[in-house]
């Protein structure tokens, strides 16, 4: 059924009036605490994504913005091309590079290599003292041929003294009280979770970023500690 007029310019309306967004944005999706829309940015193709006025939409907006100021300089951070009062935008990628979707067509080795960097982003959050929350595959993109990870929101301390392989963001293992339920990126019970949707056992991905940091640590000081954090050994 068409939309009309005089509903879409009240929907439009709410948009800006709820979650501050452009005008001439369009809209994509919306949970109760935030919506994303279509922009554009210097002319180029952007996506917004605006917070609601409410409890949750001022800790989303916050936990975002933690994030960049922890992990700007990461590679595999989606870079914010502009952030504004009450949200920010980001490169506007086709929907086939979305890795839910990208996976479909990776070899057997690619899927093993995203999950094991999947992890890899996981440890970098924990060694900060976080947990992600919500790493899935439908909140991972392929901007020029590397993988990036969007969907910060959730972003939390973690509870200290759990060691990785056991915290929240791979088991859902952290008492800590929060806004919203943690989401595990290797879930086995989670059709949309990395375990899932790529198809790669947890003891594969573990052992393929493992052999990969015992031979940084061989001539790096910071990979041993890495590798210790991923070991258990400093938590």
């Amino acid at each position: 059924m068409r939309r009309t007029l005089t509903s879409r310019v009240l929907g439009r309306a709410k948009l800006v009036r709820i979650f501050g967004c452009p005008v001439r944005s369009t809209f994509v999706k919306s949970t109760d605490y935030a919506v994303t829309v279509y922009t554009t940015t210097g002319g180029e193709p952007t996506v917004g994504k605006y917070f609601a006025r409410s409890e949750l939409g001022r800790a989303g907006l916050a936990a975002e913005r933690l994030s960049d100021d922890l992990f700007r300089d990461r590679p595999w951070r989606m870079p914010v091309v502009r952030w504004h009062r009450r949200g920010f935008t980001v490169p506007r990628l086709r929907d086939e590079d979305r890795l839910d979707l990208a996976c479909r067509t990776m070899t057997r080795a690619q899927r093993l290599e995203a999950g094991a960097w999947a992890l890899d982003v996981l440890l970098d959050v924990y060694t900060a003292g976080y947990l992600h929350g919500d790493l899935q595959p439908h909140n991972v993109w392929l901007l020029d041929g590397c993988l990036v990870a969007t969907d910060f929101e959730t972003l939390a301390p973690r509870t200290p003294g759990i060691p990785f392989l056991d915290s929240g963001d791979v088991t859902g293992n952290d008492p800590a009280p929060r806004p919203r339920p943690l989401d595990p990126a290797f879930d086995p019970d989670d059709d949309w979770s990395f375990h899932h949707v790529l198809g790669v056992s947890s003891r594969t991905r573990a052992r393929a970023l493992r052999v990969r940091l015992v031979t940084e640590a061989a001539t790096s000081p910071a990979a041993a500690r890495r590798l210790a954090t991923f070991d258990g050994e400093r938590t």
